[in-house]
């Protein structure tokens, strides 16, 4: 007699919005927070989770005093919607302590099963069942129901995100390049087109698109991708486009066939297996995409972050104030706001905002001020409050100005230079994305790049002291490179607080190991 558990099967998905299912019915996971917590375990699944990494993923840099009793009380919400007739007769716990943290034995999860079906794909695939292998290439996308952990913010939460998001990327690759072997080329078209939009620096991406234009009779369009890639490459990040879309614009341009591409076995994300204890890492990229060194465009002008002063922006947030009469004193500050998505900003600009109200109200108190002769006490104090408005924006102005800190661009900037690191980390570290102290010809929004900058580098960072920027290139040097900027606290390098303080400003791109020269080395 087998035996069954009172609850029921239990699933749990990450590819959407967090949740546990119960025989198909989703459970009620209780507080926001508490949901976070779910959301860690899961990401180690069956693996010992610290309850200080429990506490820096889910609170960030605003920690509870009492964290292991807060996530101590979470923990006993969740074995209560998730084991509710746990009892002493069942044969081992959902969700145990151990010494090395809190460990959730998962059954059924989303992104094993996501896994498991792209092998199963890819194994159709080489096997010549391409029906049945695109069938369930479909199905493994079909899981995804939304932005992957879907609510939850934080640098842990963003990195397993991006992951989550190179492995779908690849999945796509995968069903395209399934779907082009077939021959099914009008239909997916407009599911390539969507793809690139959503994966703008996926190249392989885009070099399915244009086979499946150029199979599909319209040579012309499939020229243009590759028109407008190629713009849109030198625009955003000054490289050339990689070898496949070259060769594949080539061919087209030849009016040669263009073979399938052949994924290799390496880029399909392979299931856990239970007894390894390695952590997982992103799945190679598919295809040898990145744009070599030698593309990097020599006739751009060399575009760094703005480190300079603009002395116009500083005329023109001193004239402002004097110019409008202390009205428009706030809005410089405003747009300072706009650019560097500052709290504190908004609040000046509210502030001034508020002293040219009490300009207004003091102007207008006494109704009969306009008809008397002499200037009136209200007057009197409308008048000085605007001359200090303008005396002080005026200088706290061009102070701001000097000092431009983070900009709507730079950011835009930061996200593209992330994202090609992402897919072509050995280009990026070749091309010298997060190295300021090279010479470069695009600007990567003034990153800082943990794993190959120097200490001075580390430490020109705001909220990074020189100290602090030894003991990061000590303990790399030490510990080996660092996975993504939370290693920094995971080490005890810095401090959460700190952490998401400067971290839009740090990027982890992996080492490369060296390429064997054929000849041997001269004596």
């Amino acid at each position: 007699m087998t035996d069954q558990p009172v609850s029921g099967a239990l699933r749990f998905e990450v590819l959407g919005p967090v949740r546990a299912l119960r025989d198909g019915l989703p459970i009620d996971l209780g507080p926001a927070k508490q949901r976070a917590v779910l959301a860690v375990l899961l990401l180690s699944p069956g693996k010992p989770v610290p309850t200080h990494r429990i506490v820096d993923a889910v609170w960030g840099d605003e920690p509870p005093e009492n964290g292991t009793n807060v996530v101590q009380k979470y923990v006993a919400g969740l074995r209560r919607v998730l084991d509710p007739d746990r009892s002493p007769r069942t044969s081992g716990e959902l969700l145990t302590l151990t010494d090395g943290g809190y460990v959730l034995q998962v059954g059924a999860l989303d992104t094993e099963d996501f896994r498991n079906r792209l092998a199963r794909a890819d194994a159709e695939r080489r096997a010549g069942r391409l029906e049945e292998a695109a069938r369930i290439a479909h199905s493994a996308l079909d899981l995804w129901h939304g932005e992957a952990l879907g609510g939850l913010t934080g640098p842990i939460f963003d990195s397993a995100r991006t992951r989550l998001v190179e492995e779908r990327a690849n999945a796509c690759e995968l069903w395209a390049d399934i779907e082009l072997s077939r021959g099914g080329f009008a239909g997916l078209v407009s599911e390539l087109s969507r793809l690139v939009q959503e994966f703008p620096l996926r190249e392989g991406l885009r070099a399915q698109l244009m086979i499946a234009l150029h199979r599909s009779g319209r040579q012309g369009e499939a020229l243009a991708v590759f028109r407008d890639t190629r713009e849109y490459l030198l625009d955003e990040l000054g490289v050339e486009p990689g070898e496949r879309l070259q060769e594949t614009h080539r061919r087209i341009l030849r009016n040669e066939p263009i073979p399938a591409a052949v994924i290799p076995a390496a880029a399909v994300p392979q299931p856990r297996q239970p007894e390894s204890v390695a952590p997982y890492s992103p799945a190679p990229l598919p295809y040898p995409s990145a744009p070599p060194p030698h593309a990097m465009m020599p006739g751009l002008p060399f575009m760094p972050r703005r480190s300079g002063i603009l002395w116009a922006e500083v005329i023109l947030a001193a004239v402002l104030p004097l110019v409008t009469c202390s009205f428009g004193s706030w809005l410089y500050f405003a747009y300072a706001a706009y650019q560097r998505r500052s709290i504190n900003h908004v609040l000046v600009a509210c502030g001034y905002l508020a002293a040219v109200f009490a300009v207004l109200v003091l102007q207008f108190a006494d109704p009969s001020a306009p008809e008397a002769e002499m200037i009136s006490d209200a007057e009197a104090g409308a008048i000085l409050l605007a001359l200090l408005v303008i005396a002080v924006a005026a200088f706290h102005g061009a102070i701001l100005a000097c000092y431009p800190g983070d900009t709507r661009r730079a950011r835009h900037q930061r996200d593209l230079a992330r994202q090609y690191a992402t897919f072509h980390p050995a280009a990026a570290l070749q091309a010298g994305i997060g190295r300021p102290d090279l010479l470069r010809s695009f600007d990567d929004g003034g990153l800082v790049d943990l794993n190959h900058a120097p200490v001075q580098e580390i430490a020109r960072v705001q909220g990074i002291n020189p100290i602090e920027a030894h003991r990061i290139a000590v303990d790399r040097f030490e510990n080996g490179p660092y996975r993504d900027p939370s290693d920094l606290v995971r080490r005890g390098l810095l401090r959460p607080k700190t952490l998401r303080r400067v971290a839009p400003w740090l990027i982890c791109v992996p080492p490369v190991a060296p390429v064997r020269a054929d000849t041997p080395d001269l004596p």
